[in-house]
């Protein structure tokens, strides 16, 4: 191995270590209770050996995001792909989600830090942009589910399926908020997403009267 791949390899390996130190930190801690300092004490890397990899706090924590999105995309593809029916779909889509969140629960906190206007403008265009093709790219894999058939064999036109997919996303992710920020128990997400669904795709007509 020449030199040039030998600094290179180690560049990664040491980016890789910054990242997943400061998901474990942020963990822990909350994303506001993490500072540049504590990752590189945690690591023993200097302060600047930090800023060659990342340019702030920001930016580290939106590739940490960045990497959930990549895998939550795939979830909901292998859910996409491997169901029948548009019913079918979306459930396992929505059990994976929940499932995904259970597995990554910084995950929340992260998707809503990287919203806020502070923090958003703090992580570099680029990223920003890669952010957006990912979130768009899970939002694309609801909309394939619900394009397929129903149980009634009667497919939802394009249009129908593109606004309930933003429907599914917003609210899955609405609810997710409030989970995170403790005005839910975990245990009530499963019933408000099945609920959720229930309503935006049968209407108030099919659901019992007392909740």
């Amino acid at each position: 191995m020449g030199i040039r791949e030998r600094k290179k390899r180690d560049y990664e390996k040491r980016r890789i270590l910054i990242l997943d130190t400061a998901r474990r930190l942020f963990h822990r801690k909350g994303f506001g209770g993490v500072t540049l300092d504590e990752i590189a004490l945690e690591i023993e890397f200097s302060k600047g050996t930090i800023y060659s990899h990342f340019a702030s706090k920001e930016e580290i924590f939106a590739q940490i995001l960045l990497g959930h999105l990549n895998l939550l995309a795939g979830v909901l593809k292998e859910a996409a792909s491997t169901s029948a029916t548009r019913e079918e779909g979306v459930q396992r889509a929505l059990e994976a989600y929940l499932r995904f969140y259970d597995r990554h629960r910084e995950y929340g906190q992260l998707l809503f830090f990287a919203d806020t206007v502070n923090t958003r403008e703090r992580i570099p265009a680029g990223l920003r942009k890669e952010l957006d093709r990912k979130r768009i790219a899970c939002l694309y894999e609801l909309q394939r589910i619900l394009r397929k058939k129903g149980r009634s064999g009667d497919p939802l036109t394009p249009n129908a399926a593109t606004r309930l997919g933003l429907l599914l996303w917003g609210m899955i992710n609405g609810i997710l908020q409030l989970a995170e920020s403790h005005q839910i128990e975990r245990g009530e997400m499963d019933k408000l997403v099945t609920l959720g669904y229930d309503i935006v795709s049968n209407g108030w007509s099919g659901l019992p009267t007392t909740l």
